[in-house]
């Protein structure tokens, strides 16, 4: 029998949401057979049925939308990219009649792009009932030469702006450990976080199986899911894989529970020791 995945409640949004989604970002726009149907049936077996895309990954969103089309049983969580409010809107509407939804469950500002028009225009939608939730990303200063900031990010969460934030963290790129989640607990943002695994670079040297056994994990992956899972704030980890035997391992481990402090520690001197202090990026 599949476990299902434990559920964290977002304070401000007054729900619960699974603590490991489905991330799109580069895991299913390569050449070669469609996987997406088989993850998504592992999501709803596991039942983490939590996704995030947006219309810039390629042409994740379109198929995305096409196999979600009706289904509301998944939260979904896309993202809004452009500044002008023309844009803004045309995209909207496409994502809408895309999903054939009459709303969408968490809409994003990416990066922070244009956020305090994009935060006014959000707020007008989520008050005529077309978004559920409202949000933003950051993954760092000006990602892509666009977008805001650290700074504007605690901005947005302190000012109580929107119902959750989307940050990048992981067991060797924790700072945002430091101020962004006690500011998202203050307010009860909910906190969803991207790239646990650093687009893969984390994988790529696993500590020795005795080690991880010592720790009480049976792989490395197991090991950094459980690490972000330590931290209270996190509603919601997405792991990025077109493998749905690696999505299934990837919702047991959030069934074991987070790491203990010390095992915790253990983990981020490991991943840090690999890769050295913000080698990831």
């Amino acid at each position: 029998m599949t476990s299902t995945v434990p559920r964290r409640i977002a304070r401000k949004a007054g729900i619960d949401l699974p603590t490991v989604g489905l991330g799109t970002w580069r895991a299913f726009d390569r050449p070669g057979p469609d996987r997406l149907p088989a993850v998504l049936r592992a999501a709803r077996e596991t039942g983490a049925k939590l996704v995030d895309t947006a219309p810039v990954y390629s042409r994740v969103e379109q198929r995305l939308a096409a196999r979600l089309r009706g289904d509301d049983s998944f939260f979904v969580a896309t993202k809004i990219w452009d500044s002008e409010p023309d844009a803004v809107e045309a995209v909207f509407k496409g994502q809408l009649a895309a999903y054939g939804r009459t709303s969408i469950d968490l809409l994003q500002v990416h990066n922070l792009n244009g956020w305090r028009g994009n935060l006014e225009w959000l707020g007008r939608q989520q008050a005529a009932g077309r978004v559920r939730f409202t949000g933003v990303t950051y993954q760092f200063d000006h990602a892509f030469g666009m977008g805001g900031s650290r700074a504007d990010l605690l901005r947005v969460i302190d000012d109580d702006l929107v119902d959750f934030v989307q940050i990048n963290l992981n067991a060797a790129e924790a700072s945002l450990a430091e101020d962004v989640l006690p500011a998202a607990a203050r307010s009860g943002t909910g906190v969803v976080v991207m790239r646990p695994f650093g687009e893969g670079q984390l994988l790529a040297s696993p500590p020795p199986a005795p080690w991880l056994r010592e720790l009480g994990c049976a792989t490395w992956p197991e090991a950094l899911l459980r690490w972000v899972l330590t931290h209270p704030q996190v509603t919601s980890v997405l792991t990025a894989t077109s493998d749905p035997e690696h999505f299934r391992a990837n919702a047991a481990a959030a069934c074991s529970g987070p790491l203990g402090a010390d095992e915790a520690a253990e983990v981020a001197r490991y991943a840090l020791s690999v890769l050295g202090a913000g080698a990831v990026r």
